[in-house]
């Protein structure tokens, strides 16, 4: 049975450990509350147990880690204030808590009276001991009687809150390093110093990722920045952080295959506006159990610096000032920190996933904010040489049948989203210009959806094309839809009025296109309307 544990946090709107040591250095202890994920239960055994080590020794040493930074750090343990089973309750001395979630409810106290900092090596000293009544982790085998290789493998499982331990014992405990590259447990002995994942991190992957769930989130036009971006992370504000939101909608599903995310993470293309991104992937990696090659992601108008913008209003008429290099400086180098490595020419990607009920797809992100000729800033343009590469690289000509469903990804819209555009003098059209190239390209190659942000309106529709001499077939018809705006303000969303997102749901006869929107009744998101997508018969 356990004898100590590893509470995981990350500092969200404050700076945790200094929080709460200066509560410490005033009262002489403090009340660190457990923000557990939806599926995490109070491990009452195993706290009983720890309640008992506190009555005989006076006190039980665990260990806080830093899941942002990746520090560890020692944490005397006096009390557990524990709320009923299916309840939550306040700290029973809130001033004794931090300030910034010292009022807020949850399942369980804990009260420290020291918190020091800990050698990241010490952790080796540890062994994991799963409490299955704690958490249902079909992983928690591979790591039961197992050293804690280090402070990366156990931050690896990113889907718990809590790491339950005991003391390491050479004779009894193996020893190795596990990896999960894609979503598979790979052992790799102590003796093999240098662990090589199952699968390289580059633009496109053709080896086959693998995922519990048949479903993937497609979430476009974030705009996070300071004014622009709805649900600012601020302890001052009420309504919650999207990524929160997003949680919680999702909180009784298996975590997605796959995220698309199709553009303008940012409002200006800064690079502060990108450290928000980040931040917000990150926590989307930690609290829905994501890695790295679970995205696909293309930029957006927004995140690209064709021009210098203002704060207030995004001008698409504004003139080129910057040169290419210069332009995608910034969303290049938050490209390589997400995904891993150097991005092409064209910041584009591809991934091949088998979901959970044995159903293959493959998804191919596109940069379609290529123009930065003067009198073509902020339309769209995909290109057929970023095409063909892409194309190449997933080996969709030669493997037509190989895989059950493809999707193709951009910012832009390909057919008109919104009824009518506003006629201006001088106006920036937002319609694809290679458009047709595009939609005839993904109909031959038998793409069944294509999916887009940019007009922050969710849209459904779809094109066919018939070849001389051919009849017209629905059958074969690409989808094309829009997700509409996950995170800009009101003022910025068109006659849907709502932020709103999507999930495709997939089987053998179809995709369900399942939209979310911001609920008139809760706060929060709600299923909103959905529409299917048949497969494709033939191609």
């Amino acid at each position: 049975m356990p004898t100590s544990m590893v509470l995981r946090f990350r500092d969200l709107v404050a700076s945790t450990i200094i929080e709460h040591r200066n509560l410490i250095e005033k009262y002489g202890y403090v009340w660190w509350g457990w923000w557990n994920k939806p599926d995490e239960k109070i491990p009452w055994r195993t706290f009983t147990k720890f309640q008992d080590i506190i009555r005989e020794e006076g006190s039980l040493n665990i260990y806080l880690i830093d899941s942002g930074n990746k520090l560890l750090y020692k944490a005397q343990l006096l009390e557990i204030d524990s709320a009923k089973e299916k309840e939550v309750k306040q700290c029973r001395e809130p001033e004794k808590a931090p300030e910034y979630y010292g009022s807020a409810e949850y399942k369980v106290w804990f009260r420290f009276v020291k918190i020091e900092d800990a050698e990241i090596e010490e952790i080796r000293n540890w062994t994991y001991d799963e409490a299955s009544e704690f958490l249902d982790d079909p992983t928690g085998s591979e790591f039961q009687d197992k050293r804690v290789f280090n402070v990366q493998e156990m931050l690896n499982r990113h889907h718990r809150t809590i790491y339950f331990i005991k003391p390491y014992n050479e004779d009894q405990h193996e020893d190795y390093f596990i990896e999960f590259v894609p979503s598979i447990g790979v052992k790799k002995r102590i003796e093999d110093v240098k662990v090589v994942p199952p699968i390289e991190s580059k633009d496109f992957i053709t080896e086959p990722i693998f995922r519990k769930s048949t479903y993937i989130l497609h979430l476009s036009d974030l705009h996070l920045s300071t004014k622009h971006h709805k649900f600012t992370r601020d302890p001052k504000r009420v309504d919650r952080p999207l990524v929160d939101q997003l949680e919680e909608y999702l909180k009784d599903q298996k975590p997605p295959a796959a995220v698309i995310i199709s553009g303008d993470f940012t409002w200006q293309g800064l690079s502060k506006e990108f450290d928000l991104a980040k931040d917000f992937i990150s926590h989307l990696q930690s609290q829905i159990d994501l890695r790295p090659e679970h995205f696909v992601i293309v930029p957006g108008n927004h995140d690209i610096q064709w021009s210098e913008q203002s704060e207030d209003a995004y001008d698409l008429g504004k003139p080129v000032t910057n040169p290419p290099e210069q332009a995608e400086k910034n969303y290049r180098e938050f490209l390589k920190e997400i995904v891993g490595f150097e991005p092409n020419e064209f910041c584009s990607m591809g991934r091949r996933y088998i979901l959970g009920n044995y159903i293959a797809l493959d998804i191919i992100g596109l940069n379609s904010c290529r123009l930065e000729q003067e009198h073509f800033a902020g339309y769209g343009y995909v290109g057929l040489d970023q095409l063909n590469k892409a194309v190449d690289s997933m080996n969709w000509e030669h493997e037509k049948d190989r895989v059950r469903y493809r999707i193709l990804a951009v910012h832009h819209h390909v057919i008109p989203v919104t009824s009518v555009e506003e006629a201006k003098y001088d106006m920036r059209y937002s319609l694809t210009l290679d458009a047709a190239q595009l939609t005839y390209r993904a109909l031959a190659l038998g793409v069944n959806l294509l999916a887009h942000g940019h007009t922050h309106q969710p849209f459904a529709s779809g094109i066919s094309r018939a070849a001389r001499g051919s009849v017209l077939s629905p059958s074969h018809a690409l989808a094309i839809h829009a997700a509409g705006s996950a995170g800009v303000k009101r003022e910025h969303i068109g006659a849907i009025g709502k932020n709103s997102f999507s999930l495709y749901q997939f089987d053998e006869e179809g995709i369900k296109v399942q939209i979310c929107s911001t609920s008139e009744n809760i706060e929060g998101f709600e299923d909103d309307w959905d529409f299917r997508i048949p497969a494709i018969q033939s191609v």
